[in-house]
Parts: C-alpha cells; structure tokens; sequence
C-alpha cells in the first residue's frame, strides 16, 4: 500500500479506511490524491464527527396515518448512521428530505461551522395535509454532542 502522510500532528488510519470502505490500493490512492476527498475522510472519520448526533425531531402532527407524533425522534451518529435502539418509528414519507438535511449538517461540519445554523432547519411530510391526502407531519433537525444525548 502506498504511504501518504495526513496533515501536520493528525493521525489518521487509512489502512483501517481502505479496509473499512472496501478499496484497492488504486482506489485509496485516488481517492488520497483529490485533496478534499483526502482531507474529507479525515475529518468524517474523526471522533469529533462521529459525536455528533444528527436529530430529527417531530413538532407537529396532524392526521398521520403511521402514527407519528410531536417528541418522535431520528438519531443518527456522526450525522449519517442511523441508531434504531434510541430511534422512533418513522415513516417513509416523512424521510424525503433527510439526505439533504444530513448532507448539509455534514457539510456545515467540514466547513469548521456549526450545524445548527443550517437554514431552513425545519421540513414536513411529503404528504399534503388531509385536505388533498392523509395528514401533515413538521419536523425539526438539530445536532447534538454525545454527552448532551440525555439532556434532550
């Protein structure tokens, strides 16, 4: 495997992130030669990522046919892994928008900025109400250090 260095005073393990992604050494050295990519996995990869934790919280319902109600809640680690032990039932209509929240808070994370600036913080259920379908769900997304899990 080729030997590249991470940053100044960072340790990172990319034999673990090859292993981990399932990469050949000619994969992992392009992927090392795209700087973003290179400095993206270190600070993906990074405890202070994965203590983070992305919520996604219902504030309003009305006329959910799932169910879903205000205080249900998503829980993902690093932002991307969902934790089905501390998770909610959910519904798949209520998902739409995720990946775009969870892309955004990465990305306000790599940027060095907080991600619970991220505007607009707040979307609903694809569903249109029970005028035109079943119900209206709003939920809210928000980050979370580990040690503050059990204050929410």
């Amino acid at each position: 495997m080729p030997h590249f260095e991470s940053k100044p005073g960072k340790e990172f393990d990319w034999k673990g992130f090859q292993k981990h992604m399932g990469f050949s050494d000619e994969e992992l050295k392009a992927w090392m030669d795209e700087p973003a990519k290179f400095e993206g996995a270190q600070k993906m990869c990074s405890p202070e990522m994965q203590k983070k934790w992305l919520i996604v919280e219902v504030v309003k319902s009305h006329g959910c046919a799932n169910g879903l109600k205000p205080g249900d809640r998503l829980y993902f680690k690093g932002i991307g892994n969902l934790d089905p032990e501390r998770s909610s039932h959910w519904c798949g209509h209520n998902m739409s928008y995720l990946p775009l929240i969870q892309d955004a808070c990465h990305n306000l994370v790599m940027q060095g900025k907080d991600p619970n600036t991220l505007f607009p913080n707040h979307y609903s259920c694809v569903d249109s109400t029970n005028k035109y379908g079943w119900g209206y769900v709003e939920n809210k997304a928000y980050v979370v250090e580990e040690e503050d899990l059990d204050k929410i």
